[in-house]
């Protein structure tokens, strides 16, 4: 069993203005959330500059990413504007990274779509510069933290060897059931060796059922073709009631040592609902 504290963080994709985004956040403060997120996907707000905004309208919880598209970035550019975001966030920024896997946003972007072995490259790569440039004294512009924890997100066994060997919080994004889960997380931390004591574990669950528990409308889209018992029996739908969704996020604290857990915030849920799960777990 994992003695560190359970974290909640919820992760916006919204299109919506930057006020919208700040009242999300402050709800999600009042709901005892310890983390606002935002997604990197084109068509969405960009998602550092909102940050700085969401922080100053929830000054009592962090803000990051989840996750930055590492192949649409460079390291060297995308430090100095982390730094600058943690500085305007009083050292609250959370770097999330991924891979990047939507080939339609590269070709809107004007970019080659890199291979799965060059993007995964390319996100060891940025973790790498990343993590050498925050560090340094004398970096400038300076970041609070010295650097900001970095998150790697993902599924495969590159990305996970990627993250064990460079981020500080492992998410992992399985489509699967919670066997297909526990198959990933022992893989990391069998990758991690002697980093495995120190890295936080974190799993987001891509639709709740706390307040419609018919309601499988984001299932439906991520594996199409598929039965309601199946869309339910995925790692990534967290069913209610409340009671029963906590000890959901219970047993994977016990069971897999996860203990960062982030949820979407999609239309049907209520924040009152989410404040009530966040107290249940406790």
């Amino acid at each position: 069993m994992s003695t560190r504290t359970i974290r909640f963080g919820v992760v916006s994709h919204s299109h919506a203005p930057v006020p919208v985004l700040t009242e999300e956040a402050r709800r999600a403060q009042q709901a005892g959330f310890d983390v606002f997120m935002l997604a990197d996907h084109l068509g969405m707000n960009a998602p550092l500059p909102p940050l700085v905004a969401v922080a100053a309208a929830a000054p009592s919880i962090r803000v990051g990413t989840h996750v930055l598209n590492s192949s649409f970035y460079r390291p060297a550019l995308l430090a100095r504007d982390l730094a600058g975001v943690d500085s305007a966030t009083d050292g609250r920024l959370e770097i999330g990274l991924g891979s990047g896997y939507v080939e339609a946003e590269f070709a809107e972007a004007g970019l080659p779509f890199p291979s799965p072995r060059e993007r995964v490259d390319h996100l060891a790569w940025t973790a790498t510069e990343l993590r050498r440039l925050l560090s340094d004294p004398d970096y400038s512009p300076a970041p609070v933290q010295a650097p900001p924890p970095i998150m790697i997100g993902g599924n495969g066994d590159r990305v996970l060897t990627t993250a064990a060997a460079h981020a500080d919080i492992v998410a992992f994004n399985t489509l699967g059931t919670r066997d297909d889960l526990t198959e990933r997380v022992r893989f990391l931390l069998r990758q991690a060796g002697d980093r495995a004591d120190g890295l936080e574990l974190s799993f987001g669950f891509f639709q709740t059922g706390l307040d419609d528990p018919d309601d499988l409308s984001i299932m439906r889209l991520l594996v199409p073709g598929a039965d309601d018992d199946e869309l339910r029996s995925r790692a990534v739908y967290l069913g209610g009631p409340v009671e029963r969704a906590a000890e959901t996020i219970l047993s994977m604290r016990d069971e897999l040592g996860i203990t960062y857990f982030t949820l979407n915030y999609t239309p049907g849920v209520r924040w009152e609902s989410l404040a009530a799960l966040v107290a249940a777990v406790g």
